[in-house]
């Protein structure tokens, strides 16, 4: 509890007893100011103690307009409810003043005369119990003895009568039992014949009412006068003022005379009790008021001469840097206030946080005032100077910055050793990260308040923080020499923390003016860490490129799920970069250009080797294709039985023989889905990398020079064009393995049901009903497999290789296949009709990319309609670019008007004209020669159709697989008419 170091009392008086004697002091002065006091008013008694009902019925009265003597008195009741004076006791003082009111009616008065009235007044009977009697008697003689003996000038005789009187005043047994009322007032009579003695000595300042005890007993009148000004608070509601407040403080300006209080000591005492009170109860709108008084203590006029030198004579002690220091009353008042608010304040990171800024601010601003009459008692600055021109309060801020900070350190300090142990952290790295929590306090909560009395509060504490963490860092810097993970997370905290307070620094206008700058000086993390985060760049780079190579080489190519139709491999390499890029920016370290450009290289590095793996699994589409069969010229043959030639057929390496058994549609459409994944998660990457570096470069550290934004973000931009390289890579390996699967399912796994059945001995005996259901079911089964991005791609490559196909049917049949030219109209409808099925009524390929792919067979069917003659003509025409005996090319790369392709469809006519030219020009043999048998060469594995059978007795297509080729089976069904359709295989 604060307390005035006033001089002690010797007599042992205690609270209650100051409390009670500064209630009859203010009934005495009521009743010497002219107020009447009722005694024997009949009231009305409750069963419940008066005590605990007055305040709030007295309130009421108050409050209703009564007459001003009325007034008066009810507030001298709700002040007795406050001071918790009984109500018995009330009347005994009441009663026992009356009669000394009439005998000193507007006269001065003090405490020694007035309870030498009450002794001589009241008696044993007025007093409800004997112990209540004893008590008060009591008070009354040690208040006499406490005011009468500390009298200076005392000769020795009258000190010992004096003392002889007050010894049996203070027997209370010889008192009330042996002396006689006679004897009682006779030692009451000389006891006031010294007392008035003592109270008209002359006035030692000539203060108007001045008496003797305004300054012999100012201590015990102070005292008084305190526990008078606490009857404003509410006894009921701690930490409330009484409604009556203003009322109360006004009727307790009666007591000024008696006590020897002025205007200037009211202020003061005033904004003690307030002060006192909010110490005590925590209630913000005391210190307010508290803030109230000490402004006009501070800022009020000085009295008169006389007052100055009065108030100069109240000398009290307090206790500064560990002595005792004398001050007057006043001095001493602000002096106990600023001293516990610098408590407060030189430690306002343990005293305060968010929801007590008000407090703060109000304490900050007694600090402020009180500290003008005491600036040099209490700002000590140990670590930064401020400015010799700045005023009292920037230098009082400044210090409570300094000391507070320095208080929170050292409590973090006295943790962080133990606490590093506990959790096997280096205390560095701790000692960091407390420190950044301390100055984000800082920021958010104090500065904001602290800068509008000092503009580099902000400024002070990042610079001092910043030093004192460097204080310990920078021996730990000069050996850094590996990046071990205590140095990574020693190096990360030290960074945060700088950036942190650089931010705050930055944050001040005109902070590069200020001249706390001057004591900051950077920790140079970046020049020590930047080749060690190289170093550690690169060992990143094997480990990904290394689970890269692991992920690929075990990858069976089957799609995740119905939803995920990637590879599991894919997203086992983007799981890998990502937790790399996360420990990259982890590391919270200042980093360059050179670091963020060694991250990609790693990236692209793990990516091109996917890539590249990927690509290397791949095998020429023309190993796809069937072995070209002999020229041969149309003719019947004549002898059944003769002995026929077989066709001869190249055969394939094993080791290509086996990576086109691996190459299935399902692994292919797989791969496709991979290599779009790819695409789309490097372009995620890349926002998601360019954004972290961005934000982990928005913070600057202490000494380095801003770039312009525009520049940095050009130059990354340039920096991330090493994924134009994976983009393209992956691309072209997509280009590559679309077309890949059109000629496989075509020359492949539809070989025997397309290339070598269609028009297989006579062209109405072999159309494209066997074929296209197949068709339409693959094509059903790998738009289920491949993502909907990329359907139409894959379709059109199957469309691609269907048109192909068809060529090769008509170019490269082989002997059995001859056309006349009543066949024409049937090729031309089976063209049509497959033309048709890839358009599916507007829903399949554009029109114009089908009409574009089908030039050259519809070329080629435009040839068969024409004459033999015409046909010779043309090849005549365009012999001279061939030799005698041409070369097949492979399917996509004849046209129609080439030599090559004229021989072949004179090869195909069945007609005599063109056999005989054939016989004479060419000396080609007879078809008949040859076995009427197609694709007997050795067949690779051709899973599609097995894989189609599966899959349509282990799951039922969804209506989204079915959807894109609906249409096109519509369109075949109308198409070919009445024609009988081969049963469907799935």
């Amino acid at each position: 509890m604060l307390s005035l170091n006033l001089p002690t009392l010797t007599t042992g008086l205690s609270d209650d007893d100051m409390r009670e004697t500064a209630y009859e002091v203010l009934v005495a002065s009521f009743i010497l100011s002219g107020g009447e006091i009722r005694l024997f008013e009949k009231k009305k008694k409750e069963k419940r103690s008066r005590f605990l009902k007055g305040l709030r019925s007295k309130r009421d009265e108050l409050n209703s307009g009564s007459e001003p003597e009325d007034c008066h008195i009810d507030l001298l009741d709700v002040i007795r409810v406050q001071m918790e004076i009984s109500e018995a006791m009330d009347v005994c003082t009441k009663q026992g003043l009356r009669r000394f009111g009439e005998k000193k009616m507007h006269e001065q008065t003090d405490v020694p005369l007035i309870s030498l009235e009450l002794l001589g007044a009241i008696s044993r009977s007025d007093v409800p119990t004997e112990r209540s009697y004893k008590q008060w008697h009591k008070r009354q003689a040690n208040i006499l003895e406490e005011l009468l003996m500390i009298s200076v000038d005392l000769v020795s005789d009258v000190h010992a009568t004096l003392g002889m009187l007050l010894s049996k005043l203070r027997n209370i047994e010889e008192w009330v039992l042996n002396t006689s009322p006679d004897g009682r007032a006779e030692i009451l009579t000389a006891i006031k014949r010294y007392a008035s003695k003592f109270s008209n000595m002359p006035r030692k300042f000539g203060i108007r009412n001045e008496t003797y005890y305004w300054t012999r007993s100012f201590h015990f009148n102070i005292n008084l006068y305190e526990k008078l000004l606490c009857s404003i608070f509410d006894v009921l509601e701690d930490g409330q003022i009484l409604e009556e407040a203003e009322e109360i403080i006004a009727f307790l300006k009666l007591t000024w005379s008696t006590l020897g209080i002025i205007q200037k000591v009211h202020d003061a005492l005033y904004a003690w009790v307030l002060f006192r009170q909010f110490v005590r109860t925590g209630e913000g709108r005391l210190l307010k008021y508290a803030v109230v008084e000490v402004q006009k203590v501070v800022s009020g006029k000085d009295g008169e001469g006389i007052e100055e030198a009065y108030m100069s004579s109240l000398i009290c002690s307090v206790e500064a840097h560990g002595s005792k220091r004398f001050l007057n009353l006043v001095d001493a008042v602000l002096f106990d206030i600023n001293k516990w608010c610098h408590n407060q304040l030189e430690d306002y990171h343990l005293h305060f946080s968010q929801d007590k800024l008000a407090t703060l601010e109000s304490i900050l601003t007694l600090a402020i005032l009180c500290g003008s009459h005491f600036a040099d008692e209490f700002a000590e600055i140990k670590y930064i100077i401020p400015l010799a021109g700045d005023g009292t309060t920037s230098i009082l801020v400044h210090s409570f910055i300094e000391k507070s900070i320095q208080a929170a350190y050292k409590r973090v300090r006295n943790v962080v050793d133990a606490k590093s142990k506990l959790e096997g952290k280096h205390s560095l790295t701790m000692l960091g990260n407390e420190l950044k929590l301390i100055a984000e306090k800082e920021c958010t909560t104090f500065i904001p308040l602290l800068c509008r009395q000092y503009p580099d509060a902000g400024i002070l504490a990042a610079v001092l923080l910043h030093r004192l963490y460097g204080e310990q860092l920078d021996p730990f810097l000069q050996g850094v020499s590996q990046f071990s993970e205590s140095i990574r997370e020693v190096l990360a905290a030290a960074n945060c923390l700088e950036r942190y307070l650089s931010r705050i620094v930055r944050s001040v206008q005109n902070c590069v003016g200020s001249p706390i700058i001057n004591y900051l000086h950077p920790y140079q993390i970046q020049q020590i860490c930047a080749p060690l985060i190289l170093q550690w760049l690169h060992t990143q780079h094997d480990i990904i490129l290394e689970w890269t190579k692991r992920a690929i080489q075990i990858e069976d190519w089957e799609p995740l799920s119905s939803q995920q139709r990637q590879a599991a491999s894919i997203i086992e390499v983007f799981r890998i970069i990502e937790e790399t890029v996360d420990q990259f920016f982890n590391l919270n370290l200042p980093m360059d250009m050179i670091h963020l450009r060694s991250l990609l290289i790693g990236i692209v590095r793990s990516l091109d080797s996917y890539l590249q793996y990927m690509v290397n699994q791949q095998v020429d589409k023309h190993m796809l294709y069937p072995s070209p069969p002999a020229l041969t010229r149309y003719k019947v043959s004549i002898n059944p039985f003769a002995k026929k030639r077989s066709m001869e057929h190249a055969f394939l390496e094993e080791k290509i023989t086996k990576q086109l058994n691996d190459l299935t549609v399902p692994t292919l459409c797989v791969k496709l889905n991979t290599l779009h994944y790819i695409r789309d998660q490097l372009d995620t990457l890349e926002d998601s990398v360019k954004q972290t570096w961005e934000l982990a470069q928005s913070g600057q550290i202490f000494g380095t020079v801003k770039q312009d934004s525009s520049i940095s973000s050009e130059s990354v931009d340039e920096l991330f064009t090493i994924f134009d390289d994976v983009r393209r890579s992956a691309i072209d390996a997509s280009d590559t393995i679309t077309d890949f699967i059109g000629t496989r399912v075509i020359f492949w796994d539809m070989r025997d049901s397309f290339l070598f059945s269609l028009y297989q001995g006579r062209v109405e005996s072999a159309r494209f009903e066997i074929f296209l259901p197949l068709l339409d079911g693959a094509l059903d089964y790998i738009c289920d497999l491949i993502i909907e991005t990329l359907r139409d791609q894959v379709v059109s490559s199957i469309y691609q290789a269907s048109m192909e196909g068809y060529v090769w049917v008509l170019l490269d049949g082989g002997p059995s296949r001859v056309f006349s030219e009543s066949d024409v109209t049937m090729m031309q409808e089976d063209l049509n009709v497959l033309k048709d099925f890839f358009i599916a009524n507007g829903q399949g390929l554009p029109h114009v990319i089908v009409e574009k792919e089908a030039r050259l067979a519809q070329q080629i069917v435009d040839l068969y309609a024409l004459k033999t003659n015409s046909i010779i003509e043309m090849l005549i025409s365009a012999s001279e670019q061939i030799s005698y005996y041409p070369e097949s090319k492979k399917p996509g790369q004849r046209c129609a008007n080439g030599a090559e392709t004229l021989l072949r469809v004179l090869c195909h006519k069945k007609d005599e004209v063109a056999s005989r030219f054939l016989k004479v020009h060419y000396k080609l043999p007879k078809s008949s020669d040859y076995e009427d048998v197609v694709g007997k060469e050795p067949a690779l594995k051709s899973s599609l159709i097995e894989d189609m059978l599966k899959s349509n007795t282990s799951f039922n297509w969804t209506e989204k697989g079915q959807r894109g080729f609906r249409m096109m089976k519509k369109k075949f069904q109308e198409a070919t008419f009445e024609i009988p359709r081969a049963p469907c295989l799935f």
